[in-house]
C-alpha cells in the first residue's frame, strides 16, 4: 500500500482489502509491514470513524513519546485490565502516575543493582541446576518461572512458592485480554469490526483463579509483619509511604504491587527465550558468546562483572531488535497534535511499533541478520534517537530499564557459562503478538551441558 501524500488518512475499505490475507491469518506483524509499505513517515488510517496514526520515523516517535507525553492517555487494552491491575503503575495516568513512580523509583535505584545482581545470579544457578543434559524443555515457560522467582525474591522480597502457578495463570489470561481488546488494526482481525470510542472500557478480565488477589494480599501482609528498614524492596517501599500523612491507600498498595508482579516478569522472560532460540540457530555467534563467558570460569558474575559482558549483552540487545517484546506502542491523544503533515485531534489513536523500526533498513543495514557485533562498532553510534526503544521512551518508559538490563545480562552469562540449547527438529517457531512478542507455540529446545574450554 503506498501513500503519496502526507496528512492523507486511508479509508476503511482500501484497508480492508490490503490487509486481508495478514488479517486472516491472525498475523499483526504482517498487518503493520502491509499498512507501512512504501511509506517514510507515517500511515494514517480512518477505520470505521476511528482515526489512527502509525509512526515510521524516529522524529516523530520521539515527538509522540516525549514531546507530547503530557498529551496522550495509554490506550483502551490497558484500560480494560483495570479489573485485574486496578490503578498501578501501568494504568495509572497524570499525577497519581507521577506519585506512583516516585515512590517505586528507589527500588530501582542504581546503588540497588548490586544487591539485586547477586541475586539473579543465585536463582539462576538454582533454577538450571535442575536442568538435565540431553533433556528436552520449553524454553519460554523455563524463563517465565526464572524471571518470576526473581521478581518475587528481589523486588517483592518473598519466595511465590507454590503460589507461582496461580500468578503465571493470571498472567495468562491478563494477556488473552490484551490480545483480544485492542480497537485498532494493530490488532489481528479487529479491522472488520466497529471501532469503539478510545476512552469506552470494554469488558472486565477474566481470571481464572480468583486467587490472585488474595496472593499479593498475603505478600503484603508478610512484608508488614517484617518490614525492611531500608525500603530495599517495592512492597517495602509502598508500606511505608502508605503510613505517612495523606498516604497511599492500601487499594493503591495492592494495585502497584499486583502490577510489578505480573508485569514485573513478563517482558524478561520473553527477550530470554528469544535470545536462546537465536543463539541455538547461529553457532558463530553462540561460540563467541561462550569465548566471553569461559573467561569467567563457572563463577557468578557480579555487578561489577557486567561491564566486561560486553558481547552478552549486545547478545541480548540484538534479540530484542529482532524480537522486541514490546512491539506495539499505543497512545490516544487527549490535545491537537500534528505529526508530519497528519493533522491529529483529540481522541486519535498513534502507534508507534518497534518491531517495524527495529527491521528498517535505513537504521540497520541488513535488518533481518542477526548480527550482535552491530552494538559494538560504529554501527551503533548510526542509529538515531528513538529507533530503538525496547522499553519505551519519555516520561511512560519501564521504570524497570536498568534492572531488566541487569537481569537478563547476569541470567544469559550463567546459562550459558553451563549449557547450550537447540531447538527441536522440524517445530515451526512463530512469532505469538500479544501484549508481547512471544514464541507462540511453545519453545521447545534439548539441553546440552558444557563445560568451559
Amino acid at each position: 500500500m503506498r501513500h503519496e501524500r502526507t496528512g492523507r488518512w486511508v479509508r476503511t475499505g482500501r484497508v480492508l482489502i490490503r490487509t486481508r490475507r495478514a488479517r486472516r491469518d491472525a498475523d499483526a506483524g504482517a498487518i503493520l509491514r502491509v499498512l507501512a509499505r512504501g511509506s517514510d513517515l507515517a500511515v494514517g488510517l480512518s477505520v470505521r470513524g476511528q482515526r489512527m496514526l502509525l509512526l515510521l520515523h524516529p522524529d516523530l516517535v520521539g515527538q509522540l513519546l516525549v514531546t507530547h507525553a503530557a498529551d496522550t492517555i495509554k490506550g483502551l487494552g490497558i484500560q480494560r485490565t483495570r479489573p485485574l491491575l486496578g490503578d498501578g503503575l501501568l494504568t495509572s495516568e497524570g499525577d497519581d502516575h507521577r506519585r506512583a513512580r516516585r515512590l517505586v523509583a528507589p527500588a530501582f535505584s542504581p546503588r540497588r543493582l548490586t544487591g539485586y545482581t547477586t541475586g539473579f545470579a543465585e536463582r539462576t544457578e538454582e533454577h538450571i541446576g535442575h536442568w538435565r543434559d540431553g533433556q528436552t524443555t520449553d524454553m519460554h515457560e523455563q524463563m517465565a518461572r526464572l524471571t518470576l522467582d526473581i521478581v518475587g525474591t528481589t523486588l517483592l522480597g518473598v519466595d511465590l512458592g507454590a503460589d507461582a502457578g496461580d500468578v503465571r495463570a493470571a498472567l495468562e489470561s491478563a494477556l488473552d485480554t490484551f490480545a483480544g481488546s485492542s480497537a485498532t488494526l494493530l490488532s489481528p482481525g479487529s479491522a472488520g469490526r466497529r471501532t469503539r470510542r478510545a476512552t469506552t472500557p470494554g469488558p472486565p478480565v477474566s481470571v481464572p483463579r480468583a486467587s490472585i488477589h488474595e496472593i499479593v494480599e498475603k505478600i503484603i501482609r508478610g512484608r508488614a509483619e517484617h518490614l525492611s528498614e531500608d525500603r530495599g524492596d517495592v512492597v517495602s517501599a509502598l508500606l511505608g509511604a502508605a503510613a505517612q500523612p495523606d498516604g497511599l491507600t492500601p487499594s493503591e498498595v495492592h494495585d502497584h504491587v499486583i502490577t510489578l508482579l505480573m508485569a514485573g516478569h513478563e517482558t524478561t522472560a520473553t527477550a530470554l527465550s528469544w535470545t536462546m532460540y537465536l543463539l541455538g540457530q547461529h553457532p558463530a555467534a553462540e561460540r563467541a558468546l561462550h569465548d566471553e563467558l569461559d573467561q569467567f570460569g563457572r563463577k557468578l558474575p557480579s555487578f561489577a562483572d557486567l561491564h566486561g559482558l560486553s558481547y552478552t549483552r549486545a547478545v541480548i540487545t540484538e534479540s530484542m531488535r529482532l524480537f522486541p517484546p514490546a512491539w506495539i506502542i499505543g497512545r490516544t491523544l487527549t490535545a491537537n497534535a500534528d505529526f508530519a503533515g497528519w493533522h491529529a485531534t483529540p481522541g486519535t489513536i498513534v502507534g508507534v511499533s518497534p518491531l517495524l523500526l527495529h527491521h528498517d533498513p535505513r537504521w540497520f543495514p541488513d535488518p533481518s541478520a542477526f548480527d550482535p557485533r552491530r552494538w559494538l562498532d560504529e554501527r551503533r553510534e548510526a542509529v538515531p534517537r528513538h529507533a530503538y526503544l525496547p522499553f519505551g521512551a519519555g516520561q511512560r518508559s519501564c521504570i524497570g530499564e536498568q534492572f531488566a538490563w541487569a537481569e537478563a545480562t547476569t541470567a544469559l552469562a550463567v546459562i550459558c557459562s553451563r549449557w547450550s540449547a537447540r531447538t527441536e527438529e522440524g517445530h515451526l517457531v512463530r512469532p505469538q503478538y500479544r501484549v508481547t512478542m512471544r514464541p507462540g507455540n511453545g519453545l521447545p529446545m534439548r539441553l546440552h551441558a558444557r563445560r568451559p574450554r
